[in-house]
């Protein structure tokens, strides 16, 4: 039997893209998860946990998939990036996430977050030389037309006297954060396996935010005072949208290549929209669809372009 944790290439197109959708799926919940355990858990304290429990599944994997190799496959040269990945796509990415997520709905949340791919191609544009090209520019002006409309409620033009909203603020950090995270795997994958960066940046993580916490003035003996739900939801931060939802993220890309995979994102902020109605009971405004439709139509030229 194909084991698609070491063999991702050989499994079928069906599985991969059901591993794709599935996850979209996890990822679209994190929002809902995330607005749930921020109205007990502190920002700095709900990063650290989810990535302990995640750390208890990526790490054992990244040891068996690395048998053999000296380091577990970690080079020297490596450790920087893989340090600056963790920092920046987890522990800032999940900070600004929970503190945003205290301030805003969780499927306004998932509509902001959807601009990262157009951000990443200006990135790749401005660092890595890649080509500028004018139909993927009106993808971008059309993809941040359309974060604009989501959080102005349809009166884009409002923002110059009234401004974002401090969440709306909060969260559009975690675009910024994920995009300097993005830019960097471009460095990390090219001496790391996807499976290994991802947990290996786990760890780093996890190291920098015992140091974070304590400093913060957030005590690391709040984890006490959880109830059940907030446990629940960690747990499913740290097991199903990071674990899961990363693993099967990158055997979709192995499988099918970077730029299909991709196409999934795009179902992300499709499913916070439902679950924040189905579990939330949030009622999305059609400005917020509208929003949607203008991110999606440009994140869809600038992959197609």
């Amino acid at each position: 039997m194909t084991d698609p944790l070491t063999n991702p290439k050989q499994i079928s197109t069906r599985l991969a893209n059901g591993l794709l959708l599935g996850a979209a799926a996890l990822w679209g919940l994190t929002f809902t998860a995330g607005k749930v355990a921020s109205l007990q858990a502190s920002p700095l304290n709900a990063t650290l946990w989810r990535f302990v429990l995640a750390g208890l599944i990526l790490v054992p994997m990244a040891v068996k998939a690395a048998a053999g190799k000296p380091y577990f496959g970690l080079t020297l040269a490596s450790l920087p990036s893989l340090a600056l990945s963790g920092l920046t796509g987890l522990v800032l990415y999940n900070f600004f996430f929970i503190k945003a997520l205290r301030l805003i709905p969780a499927s306004r949340g998932s509509v902001i977050v959807c601009g990262s791919p157009a951000l990443i191609y200006l990135g790749s544009v401005i660092f890595f030389g890649e080509k500028l090209k004018t139909v993927r520019v009106v993808g971008i002006a059309l993809s941040l037309l359309g974060t604009a409309w989501a959080v102005s409620s349809g009166r884009p033009f409002d923002l110059w006297s009234t401004g974002p909203s401090r969440g709306d603020l909060i969260m559009l950090l975690c675009p910024l954060s994920w995009t300097v995270y993005s830019l960097l795997a471009k460095l990390v994958l090219k001496r790391n396996d996807p499976l290994s960066a991802n947990a290996w940046s786990v760890v780093a993580a996890v190291a920098m935010m015992f140091v974070l916490v304590p400093v913060s003035g957030e005590p690391l003996g709040e984890v006490a005072t959880y109830g059940p739900i907030t446990w629940l939801c960690l747990v499913f931060l740290g097991l199903g949208g990071t674990a899961l939802g990363f693993t099967f993220f990158y055997q979709g890309i192995v499988a099918l290549g970077p730029h299909k995979a991709a196409a999934f994102i795009n179902l992300v902020p499709i499913f916070g929209i439902f679950y924040g109605w189905l579990l939330l009971k949030e009622t999305p405004g059609l400005s917020l669809f509208v929003g949607l439709a203008m991110i999606l139509a440009g994140i869809r030229l600038i992959q197609k372009y």
